[in-house]
């Protein structure tokens, strides 16, 4: 069977949502959230149209281009619903030779050719902006059967999962593999607050906890800059090819305004080491507003180097915690990500009570 790829373009800034560049921006995100039912669970991580738009089109770092695969030839595709949506994003100022594509095919037709087509596509794609290097972040929620280890020695996938077979035959190297966990809510404040309290005693009185929910002042935009700087290179990376990430106020500033805009709210907690003014760990949640009993997402939590030892990785989750059953006692979950050779981080979210989900790997092609 033929296909035909089409690439998105952003409706405009006023129109309305029965445009058509609006249906093909909800039929996106409903492929995408397809992908996302079988590891998450039906409904519980969702890309809605205002989060895809806001994530393609403010400002940041990060550009990215969208496609939706449809069957048949070009003429029929406006009135046909697309079998694929695809993703290739790039960070010329981070990572100059990489791209990183993405791609779901639609369930029904899965196991014909699809999945390599778009594929391709955007390998050529990021082949002629002159990338050299495709990586990718896929989730195997196959269990069971013969294990394909990561080559840290950490953490395994499954052998039989389609995703991982289709890598596999297409060139893919797997590089690393995260664990994909969920803390089932609620959870007793009065638990939470402990390990918070615990962690703090243990910290002393050198350090202070902040917690806050949206934008963050500006007088500490720079601070967490430099935490999320390092956050980049600091995280284990397996044997992924990484380049450190260049963070100023700004940056931050854009992060926290896109996700704003994308209806998110996002919920923040620091620590400020008193004799030096600056902030030395972070930890920040973000939540849908349009339907806050959904689980959170876990973003970057980090401490740096030269406070490390101190219990502050606890203290900024814990606190995060208790801020988000405070303010937000109707959510369900959370949901994190963390590489499986982060023992220590994998230790707090158990003691926590974060329970496995499904393994994610870190995939790696040379072009």
């Amino acid at each position: 069977m033929d296909h035909f790829i089409r690439e998105l373009t952003p409706p405009a800034p006023a129109s309305g949502r029965d445009t058509e560049a609006w249906r093909l921006l909800e039929q996106y995100s409903a492929l995408v959230n397809q992908g996302y039912a079988s590891t998450y669970g039906k409904g519980r991580l969702l890309e809605t149209g205002q989060r895809v738009l806001a994530d393609w089109t403010m400002p940041g770092p990060v550009s990215s281009r969208l496609f939706l695969v449809f069957a048949g030839d070009g003429e029929r595709s406006a009135v046909e619903a697309p079998v694929a949506a695809a993703k290739l994003m790039v960070s010329p100022q981070d990572s100059p030779t990489h791209a990183y594509p993405h791609v779901v095919v639609d369930a029904p037709h899965r196991r014909r050719g699809i999945g390599a087509f778009a594929s391709a596509h955007l390998e050529e794609l990021a082949r002629a902006d002159g990338r050299t290097f495709l990586q990718a972040w896929v989730e195997h929620p196959t269990a069971g059967g013969e294990r394909l280890p990561a080559p840290t020695g950490h953490g395994s996938v499954s052998a039989a999962d389609p995703a991982a077979r289709f890598l596999l035959k297409h060139g893919w190297e797997l590089g690393q593999t995260e664990r994909i966990s969920e803390l089932r809510l609620p959870v007793p404040a009065e638990e939470l607050r402990a390990h918070a309290e615990a962690a703090a005693a243990r910290a002393g009185a050198d350090y202070r906890l902040l917690t806050w929910e949206g934008e963050s002042d500006a007088v500490y935009l720079d601070d967490l800059a430099r935490l999320n700087g390092d956050m980049s290179i600091d995280a284990p990376a397996g044997e992924l090819a990484i380049d450190e990430e260049q963070w100023d106020a700004e940056r931050v500033s854009q992060m926290e305004r896109r996700a704003l805009a994308a209806g998110a709210t996002f919920l923040n907690a620091a620590v400020l080491h008193i004799p030096s003014g600056r902030l030395v760990a972070q930890s920040m949640l973000q939540l849908d507003l349009d339907d806050t009993t959904r689980p959170a997402q876990q973003d970057n939590t980090l401490v740096t180097s030269t406070h490390r030892g101190r219990r502050l990785g606890m203290l900024v989750k814990a606190a995060n915690l208790v801020q988000l059953a405070e303010r937000y006692p109707e959510c369900t979950g959370v949901f994190t990500w963390n590489a499986e050779e982060n023992s220590h981080m994998l230790r707090v979210n158990e003691a926590l009570g974060f329970t496995p989900l499904a393994p994610e790997g870190g995939w790696q092609k040379a072009l």
